[in-house]
């Protein structure tokens, strides 16, 4: 199971404001993860990409690759990916955006 875990988040605010306030902070990272990390993601008939989509469960901060192969494909066929993909997409995109999710996060709360 993958986690993000990102620490300079202040939602003290926010949880100050209640659940419905932190679910709205928590679904819009997950959705901008899903999106950062869609170009690392194997590509051949969109199937893995797109299963994110419909499986992913943004209130919860849950992001989902919910196809029969996408378990082998994230740990072990790195013979079986498109060009400019990645096995381990998730960790590929967190080194390369993590700085801007914190961002996003934090500008969110304080909105909230």
């Amino acid at each position: 199971m993958m986690g993000l875990r990102l620490k300079s988040i202040d939602l003290k605010g926010a949880v100050a404001k209640g659940r419905a306030a932190e679910r709205r902070i928590v679904s819009m990272l997950t959705i901008a993860v899903r999106e950062d990390t869609k170009p690392y993601v194997p590509y051949v008939t969109g199937a893995l990409r797109s299963s994110a989509e419909v499986a992913s469960v943004p209130d919860a901060g849950k992001l989902i690759y919910d196809t029969p192969y996408a378990r082998a494909q994230y740990y072990g066929l790195p013979n079986k990916t498109w060009p400019g993909t990645k096995m381990q997409w998730f960790e590929e995109s967190l080194a390369a955006n993590k700085a801007k999710w914190e961002r996003m996060a934090n500008e969110e709360a304080r909105r909230v």
